[in-house]
């Protein structure tokens, strides 16, 4: 499609003009300009949680899912995890631990490093916490992570979770309460082009990424340069999946 590698292009220079060193590898590495080991390299190491899980994002967002970035940080995510299972600070909001350990596990489960004993916890943490009301009234955080985790660990509440996420993201992206960006990166973190419940087809979210992008190749309304320059970051990956062939599983 010509103008989904337009809308590349545009986003790609985007992050290349305002970006930092390691953003504008990431740029190169999503096009196939250069490899991905020049951006891992640039990536700060996993010691705390968010870092642990900007790595892995990393390594999601280039494929680079058998690096030994992802191995370290599989490593340090096994020390970080409490007791009940979940990430983060026992004691912080409930909602902020569950989009932690939905964003950790669900990358730890795509590495081949991650722990079952980690994917479990993570797995009985997040389901004991999910009801119909966690990812309703437009959650865009908690429908993100719960369906980042259940799409890519196997678990007994996989299914009805997904159904739940896949219904209200689609009732968030008609009601024009998710844009079209934020509606593909759940689909990109989960790699898949469909959610059960969810009957969005990726041609139509790939008109409408096109159409929501600036002229000046960015997404999102944010102000903040290194927050635009991440969206066109996310713009591009999503730009590249959705006009990608399905995978299979």
């Amino acid at each position: 499609m010509s103008g989904t590698r337009a809308a590349r292009e545009r986003a790609k220079a985007f992050a290349l003009e305002h970006g930092s060193e390691l953003a504008c590898a990431r740029a190169r590495a999503l096009v196939g300009d250069a490899a991905s080991d020049a951006a891992l390299r640039l990536v700060p190491e996993p010691e705390d949680a968010p870092a642990t899980l900007f790595a892995l994002e990393v390594c999601e967002e280039l494929r680079a899912l058998r690096a030994p970035l992802a191995q370290r940080a599989g490593g340090v995510a096994a020390t970080l995890q409490a007791d009940d299972g979940g990430f983060g600070d026992p004691s912080s909001p409930l909602d902020e631990r569950l989009r932690l350990t939905g964003g950790l596990g669900g990358a730890l489960a795509r590495t081949p490093f991650a722990r079952p004993e980690t994917l479990d916890g993570a797995g009985t943490f997040l389901a004991t916490h999910f009801s119909p009301e966690r990812v309703q009234e437009f959650q865009w955080g908690n429908i993100a992570a719960y369906a980042h985790f259940f799409a890519n660990a196997l678990h007994d509440a996989s299914d009805e979770i997904l159904q739940w996420c896949g219904r209200e993201l689609e009732r968030g992206f008609r009601a024009r309460r998710f844009d079209a960006l934020a509606t593909a990166r759940v689909l990109v973190s989960c790699d898949a082009h469909a959610l059960p419940g969810a009957r969005l087809e990726r041609e139509e979210l790939l008109l409408a990424l096109i159409t929501e992008q600036g002229g000046d190749g960015s997404f999102g309304a944010d102000p903040a340069p290194s927050a635009r320059v991440e969206a066109a970051l996310h713009g591009l990956r999503a730009l590249t999946f959705l006009d990608s062939a399905p995978s299979v599983r």
